[in-house]
């Protein structure tokens, strides 16, 4: 008899159109559009209201939940049995999928350092070594010959590499550098030392004089 009224009930409510009521859900899954009459929870049977006409009482264990003056229209259809009950318009909207992790870009190449060149038309020359040279060049300043005489062979033996920086400090106010680095351009020079001997001729130190005069008669030979 219950189940009878139940469904002319939710066919009374088809009838009418949208309007403010409560949505009753039912533990089977149903839903009623109606208007509860009294305090939730009740102690009692529930009596439900219909718009146009008619009223329903159900025992409260048979209600699962309650939303009060919810704007529903009564034409949409209610839950069939075996379903969640819940309209389409209630449902939860769906999980966006989860998209597929980024690949990962390829690493990029370290750039390569270019030494700086030295000279226009030069090669390039590492730092390491350029920091080396300078520090047996101003070994050659030193007043302690062993000091002096270390840096000369080490100059000598890194060749013509050493021939731009030398040429700095050929005017070196000690008699005794100049010296070396006119007896190390002598030996390693080369062709590209020449202009440097011959400007060494007018020094005024004899011996420097000496040491570039003689290196220069060597080449012409």
């Amino acid at each position: 008899m219950q189940k009878n009224l139940l469904i002319l009930t939710i066919l009374l409510a088809a009838g009418t159109g949208a309007a403010s009521a409560d949505t009753i859900e039912l533990q089977n899954g149903r839903i009623i559009h109606g208007k509860v009459i009294g305090k939730l929870p009740a102690t009692g049977p529930v009596r439900i209201t219909f718009t146009g006409g008619g009223s329903l009482t159900l025992e409260p264990e048979r209600i699962l939940r309650v939303l009060r003056d919810s704007s529903c229209d009564f034409r949409t259809a209610t839950g069939k049995p075996g379903s969640d009950g819940i309209p389409k318009s209630a449902k939860p909207a769906e999980k966006k999928p989860v998209g597929l992790p980024k690949k990962p870009g390829e690493k990029k190449r370290p750039v390569e350092k270019t030494e700086k060149p030295g000279k226009t038309g030069a090669e390039p020359i590492d730092a390491k070594l350029e920091a080396e040279i300078l520090g047996y060049i101003s070994e050659l300043s030193r007043q302690r010959s062993q000091n002096r005489v270390r840096a000369e062979t080490a100059l000598k033996r890194l060749g013509p590499v050493t021939l731009p920086y030398l040429e700095k400090a050929a005017r070196h106010p000690f008699a005794l550098t100049r010296r070396a680095i006119i007896r190390i351009v002598a030996e390693t020079g080369g062709p590209d030392g020449a202009d440097l001997l011959r400007a060494a001729l007018n020094d005024k130190d004899p011996w420097v004089k000496k040491i570039a005069r003689e290196a220069l008669g060597k080449s012409r030979r």
